[in-house]
């Protein structure tokens, strides 16, 4: 038996494992191993040296850590580099555990210390049975899908901010017949025609010299949005290329087709949550689905005293924001369903009752749709469009 820290090790625990612990900085990449047999931890401060990269290097120790014939554990924290060290290293026959940024704190004396040398120390010395809240490695077809919804609502915001600019500078003039545009070529025409007018004499100068920039902008944006328009479809061709080589089960193609027979999801989100989270499989439960929007009760109990302190808003506040979007539109068009029917009265009020209630009915209609992908269980009361042919 070996104590580390707080945790006592069995014999099944140490033998035959190590811990890999890398903090992975801009010119440094500092790197802890634990011999959990020996109890030894070496420490390597690995910089780019003779013709070889940091990175290189870490491979190196870490291929030759495996080849021992050990079973050897990689943590390190997310950050700059995202996935492809986790992916280099899970080819190398490593397991690689990556923690959620600013979850390092490393306490001495009472006080807060942050050097590269603890970090990986504090990353070598965990232990995969320790119960630590780990990053999800996509594939790398599921972080192209991922980056692809991501840059979509990106583009999708800028055009909305450069047409909002827009609206505000025209409505500073007295130009006659003003309407609201949405494309850069209505925005031409828009101008060519006020330019005509004599009013057009008296605008602002910032009108005159910024509007033709924010339509040169607003077209830039619309021929980004066109280019990544074709790669999600080709990523949709994709998926359903393989839906078909797998029969139609458990893909994602399928995962989108399930979600897209309920009124009121849309296209959009029906595609938007798969490629946003990954396989729905991977979750344990419809609650562990929940939890990663960031919905989860967090409950409060000391002594007599119970409470209740909202959700954790753990995750992205990306995913929250679309799981509400998804509650308001099950509200609006799945009147029947019981989800509706359990909340219906307070999202009938007004204030804090109804934006409760609303991120209530997300959480549970989380739960709801996890449960009709994974398990086929059918959401009661929902009205379920003729199903898509793939």
């Amino acid at each position: 038996m070996q104590r580390k820290g707080n945790a006592i090790r069995n014999e099944s625990q140490v033998k035959n494992q190590i811990s890999v612990g890398i903090d992975m900085g801009g010119e440094l990449w500092a790197t802890a191993v634990q011999d959990w047999e020996t109890g030894k931890m070496s420490y390597y401060g690995l910089k780019n040296k003779n013709n070889q990269t940091k990175e290189t290097r870490v491979f190196e120790l870490v291929s030759g850590l495996v080849q021992s014939g050990k079973r050897v554990d990689v943590f390190y924290e997310a950050g700059r580099y995202g996935y492809w060290p986790a992916r280099k290293l899970i080819s190398l026959g490593a397991r690689v555990h990556i923690l959620p940024i600013n979850k390092l704190k490393v306490v001495i004396s009472g006080k807060t210390i942050k050097t590269d040398k603890l970090d990986a120390k504090f990353l070598g010395g965990l232990h995969p049975s320790d119960h630590i809240p780990t990053v999800y490695i996509p594939t790398l077809k599921e972080e192209g899908r991922r980056d692809a919804e991501r840059e979509w609502e990106r583009i999708k915001t800028s055009i909305e901010r450069v047409n909002s600019q827009m609206i505000a500078l025209i409505e500073r003039t007295p130009l006659p017949g003003f309407e609201s545009h949405q494309t850069a070529t209505e925005w031409r025409k828009a101008v060519s025609k006020w330019s005509k007018m004599p009013e057009w004499a008296e605008c602002p100068e910032l009108l005159l010299r910024r509007l033709p920039n924010l339509i040169t902008e607003l077209e830039l944006f619309e021929k980004e949005l066109d280019e990544w328009k074709q790669t999600i479809q080709e990523f949709q061709n994709y998926d359903e290329e393989i839906s078909k080589q797998n029969g139609n089960t458990d893909s994602t193609a399928e995962t989108v087709r399930k979600l897209q027979q309920f009124k009121g999801v849309g296209d959009r989100l029906s595609r938007h949550l798969p490629w946003e989270i990954g396989d729905f499989h991977r979750f344990d439960s419809g609650k562990q689905f929940a939890a990663f929007f960031g919905l989860a009760p967090c409950p409060y109990s000391s002594g007599t005293m119970k409470r209740d302190q909202g959700i954790s808003k753990a995750g992205r506040k990306s995913l929250r924001k679309m799981a509400v979007e998804c509650a308001w539109l099950w509200y609006r068009w799945q009147k029947e369903s019981w989800l509706v029917k359990k909340w219906a009265d307070r999202l009938a009020q007004k204030g804090r009752s109804r934006r409760t209630a609303i991120v209530a009915l997300a959480r549970q209609l989380m739960v709801a749709l996890w449960r009709y992908v994974v398990k086929g269980e059918a959401i009661e009361g929902a009205i379920i469009n003729k199903p898509i042919e793939a």
